[in-house]
């Protein structure tokens, strides 16, 4: 609190900090939260197994490396989206819930921080960390690109743009889920679930049906590994190999209509979130 003095020293009365510092006091305390909890560290670990695993193995099994940058970050990026998912899950899907599931809202709900600034903090937040474990990924595979192949690949960042914009929605999707959902472990498993099972089962269905999931976030997240294929692919008809005479259609989503949908997911899921959040009371 910033306390207001008169000129003859008598206290006048207290003003709370404004919206931007309150959520900067909220990033750096969920930051500080992030490191205690060991969700950041945890994921950059795997994070530096998938690079590893990657890495090694191909020689390892007799496979030579692509000789083209495009090619070989393209590799890589085929696992952004899990790394997303699990991104998604540990710095989303509780963030919201805990607060009313371990009785903190008591002592900070009643405090003059408004929920918006809150939210506005964790979201900064998780998607601050979501960036971090992301470029660091993008930074050591282009660098590994660079020195094999001898060549930059512009298409592995313009997979790393997408990378961040799908990660954003995921997010805002994670905080939709925590703001609804009554206990943290039940939000950190449908965040999982719903990205990794319920999305991609359903894309698969609305496949083998012959419509384009282009509406469904995860099916528009597809374009972090597309975008670095030369040329760009596109949808069309051919045999699976289930048997004669049968054929399935194949999508690839495309850019500009997936960034829109992103951004929409982005936008609707966190402004829910928000209804939410701000609607939401503790419970004895």
């Amino acid at each position: 609190m910033t306390e207001m003095i008169s000129q003859n020293g008598m206290r006048m009365g207290t003003t709370p900090p404004s919206d931007i510092n309150q959520v900067g006091v909220v990033v750096k305390y969920e930051v500080l939260k992030y490191l205690r909890s060991k969700r950041l560290m945890g994921l950059i670990i795997i994070e530096a197994l998938v690079l590893l695993l990657l890495t090694i193995l191909p020689p390892l099994l007799g496979n030579d490396y692509a000789t083209n940058a495009d090619a070989f970050i393209n590799g890589y990026t085929s696992y952004v989206t899990i790394l997303i998912v699990i991104g998604a899950t540990l710095f989303a899907g509780d963030a919201i819930v805990s607060e009313f599931q371990g009785r903190t809202g008591y002592l900070l709900f009643p405090k003059p921080v408004k929920r918006s600034a809150l939210l506005a903090g964790k979201f900064i937040a998780s998607a601050g960390a979501m960036f971090l474990v992301l470029i660091t990924y993008y930074l050591v595979a282009l660098l590994l690109g660079l020195a094999i192949t001898g060549g930059f690949s512009t298409l592995g960042v313009e997979s790393l743009l997408l990378a961040m914009l799908y990660s954003l929605a995921a997010l805002a999707v994670g905080y939709l889920i925590s703001s609804v959902m009554k206990g943290a472990t039940g939000a950190l498993i449908l965040t999982f679930a719903l990205f990794l099972f319920i999305l991609t089962i359903l894309t698969g269905v609305l496949t083998l049906g012959g419509v384009e999931p282009w509406f469904l976030v995860n099916y528009a997240g597809g374009v972090v590994g597309y975008i670095t294929q030369v040329p760009y692919p596109s949808s069309g008809t051919g045999d699976p190999g289930v048997g004669p005479g049968f054929s399935m259609a194949t999508f690839i989503p495309d850019v500009g209509i997936s960034i829109a949908v992103m951004l929409a997911y982005l936008v609707v899921s966190l402004v829910l979130a928000y209804f939410f959040f701000k609607r939401r009371e503790m419970s004895a």
